[in-house]
């Protein structure tokens, strides 16, 4: 399951950048001004940043949660949200 969160964020990592270097192909072709492409690419590393700090504090509380269960012999794993 840590490997399948994985993988979608790296995948998620992936196609920011590549929506990136599509903005700066449009401000290259005269789409759009390299002001408006930056206000783009603010936003999406923004919320890649912040995308990226939620799923490593699900992981580490979720480990934690894990860690906790099996040391107290209570490992349930109803009690462990899906991911």
């Amino acid at each position: 399951m840590k490997a399948d969160l994985r993988a979608e964020l790296g995948l998620l990592n992936r196609n920011v950048d590549e929506m990136i270097r599509l903005f700066q192909c449009a401000t290259d072709g005269g789409i759009w001004t390299g002001q408006e492409a930056g206000r783009h690419e603010a936003r999406l590393e923004y919320l890649r940043v912040k995308l990226n700090a939620d799923f490593k504090e699900l992981l580490d509380l979720r480990e934690c949660l894990s860690r906790s269960q099996e040391r107290d012999g209570k490992a349930s794993p109803a009690l462990l949200p899906e991911l």
